[in-house]
């Protein structure tokens, strides 16, 4: 009997926050996150319709509501029960995504979906979590920027 292991010469791997968004897990890249916090009724205020900002001591970010930017979940949970991550980007400065849940933080192992699926906008790559399940790994600078489409452009895209 003859086994043949196959290892990747090099490994790409990154710390990243595990986050809970509209039913999936998702990886935010830690370099990007600056903290975290739980939104009080009030913090949020709309300046267009679907458009918010959040007061964060003193300054006022728009919050990307990650579940409706990626259309994935039910985009009418109440904004009061999420937890808004604030991360630094490039292309815009500090911008707040709003997720479900923060799970914990972990390194994971970067796979490219681009090498081995095709390129999805907002998404960096994908993981494989320690159960068994595949996380995507938010490209957050794609989703600052507005690179990503709206979701029904999404959805036509795939």
């Amino acid at each position: 009997t003859i086994f043949s292991l196959s290892l990747p010469l090099t490994l790409a791997i990154a710390d990243g926050m595990v986050v809970h968004v509209g039913g999936e897990t998702l990886i935010l890249p830690l370099t990007s996150v600056v903290e975290s916090l739980q939104a009080r009724p009030g913090d949020l205020m709309s300046i267009a319709p679907g458009r918010n900002v959040v007061n964060v001591r003193g300054s006022f970010l728009p919050v990307l509501p990650l579940a409706a930017t990626l259309g994935i979940g039910d985009p009418e949970e109440d904004s009061n029960q999420k937890v808004l991550i604030v991360v630094e980007t490039e292309a815009r400065g500090q911008i707040v995504l709003e997720v479900g849940a923060i799970h914990d933080q972990r390194q994971v192992v970067i796979k490219s979906l681009e090498t081995n699926f095709r390129p999805v906008p907002g998404v960096a790559g994908a993981t494989i979590l320690g159960d068994g399940r595949i996380a995507l790994i938010v490209d957050v600078e794609a989703l600052a920027s507005g690179v990503v489409p709206p979701p029904a452009k999404l959805a036509e895209a795939a």
